[in-house]
């Protein structure tokens, strides 16, 4: 399956009073999304933050994609703006989400761990909590996890029944644990030494575990270690090069008109979407 949505390669940067004032609406209308009003207000109230403080983190998040480090998302109000980043109607991680969700659903994992998950995504409402399972959300900053908690209590009360956080630094090339299914929504390419670290998970893991990657194919960004140019040739090698079989793949295409991050950016730039199993 290929997911393709009005594709096309920046060519000129926009001005940049104009980006602002579209971040600053795409922002605000998701903050007032009827079907999410109640629990946006939720957040806001139970996080401490304001509507404005938010659209600001999302404006300045957006606006220049090279001019921070990682360390932005130490930021609780960033943590929000991840949230409605996934919830954008339009963008590119909707249907990254879907995706995701679409192979979850496919091998049925009973133990799930998403490492430097962000915030939470649609398979953790979807699948996640609707079914119980067992689900490990790991993340170097304490305010993923902080935010995700206020999340849940709203979403699913008992959901510390079968969602646990761990503090995970990717970059000291921690084993993680045992888990049907390892996924990377776009963090894997933000450790040192990315390769080193993939080789050591599949090598550790169970011979049947699956693992799942959204990965970008286009330029180097300031905030990763690693990029691949083009899919086959360098991100499906690197895959099969670290012991892995692609099962499925899917291919996700920004939206010029809703995913203004990627405006500055002069190449193609899509998301490889692939679960894969162990060769051995």
């Amino acid at each position: 399956m290929q997911i393709l949505i009005n594709v096309r390669i920046f060519r000129n940067n926009m001005d940049a009073n104009l980006k602002e004032q579209k971040l600053r609406e795409f922002a605000k209308s998701v903050l007032e999304y009827p079907e999410y009003t109640e629990e946006i207000e939720y957040l806001l109230s139970k996080l401490k933050l304001s509507k404005e403080e938010v659209i600001r983190a999302y404006v300045n998040y957006d606006l220049d994609i090279f001019a921070y480090e990682n360390e932005i998302y130490e930021s609780l109000a960033m943590r929000m703006v991840l949230y409605l980043h996934y919830l954008l109607k339009g963008s590119w991680h909707q249907d990254r989400q879907d995706s995701i969700l679409r192979m979850i659903e496919k091998i049925k994992p009973e133990s799930i761990i998403d490492m430097g998950f962000g915030a939470p995504t649609k398979y953790i409402r979807y699948y996640v909590l609707k079914n119980k399972v067992k689900t490990t959300l790991a993340d170097l900053y304490g305010s993923a996890f902080e935010f995700s908690k206020v999340l849940f209590d709203y979403l699913n009360p008992s959901w510390n029944e079968f969602i646990l956080f761990k503090q995970i630094d990717m970059n000291k090339h921690e084993y993680p644990g045992d888990f049907d299914c390892y996924i990377f929504q776009d963090s894997i390419e933000h450790v040192n030494d990315s390769t080193k670290y993939l080789n050591k998970l599949v090598k550790e893991s169970p011979s049947d575990s699956r693992f799942i990657f959204s990965l970008p194919i286009g330029p180097m960004m300031s905030v990763h270690t690693i990029n691949w140019d083009t899919e086959e040739e360098e991100a499906i090698k690197w895959l099969k090069d670290s012991g892995l079989k692609i099962l499925d793949s899917d291919k996700v295409f920004i939206n010029p008109d809703v995913d203004l991050f990627a405006e500055q950016i002069k190449e193609e730039l899509y998301n490889l979407i692939v679960i894969c199993k162990k060769q051995y």
